[in-house]
């Protein structure tokens, strides 16, 4: 049976304007949104930036046995 396994992902941070702030790429799919919360509020604080709004960018492989395809 085939299935969706997440590859990567890219955390987007950005200001309350809607300036980019930092792109991290190579971000654990699968973490927490308390780790990811943490991350974000780190980043906040270390750019002193204010309120800002994250968004995290999933890429997913589709995982096909040998004998489907």
């Amino acid at each position: 049976m085939a299935s969706i396994v997440n590859a990567s992902a890219a955390l987007r941070i950005r200001s309350e304007q809607n300036r980019a702030i930092c792109s991290i790429s190579g971000v654990n799919p699968n973490m927490t949104a308390e780790a990811a919360a943490g991350f974000v509020m780190g980043i906040q604080n270390m750019y002193n930036r204010g309120k800002v709004t994250a968004r995290i960018h999933v890429v997913s492989d589709i995982e096909i046995p040998g004998n489907q395809a």
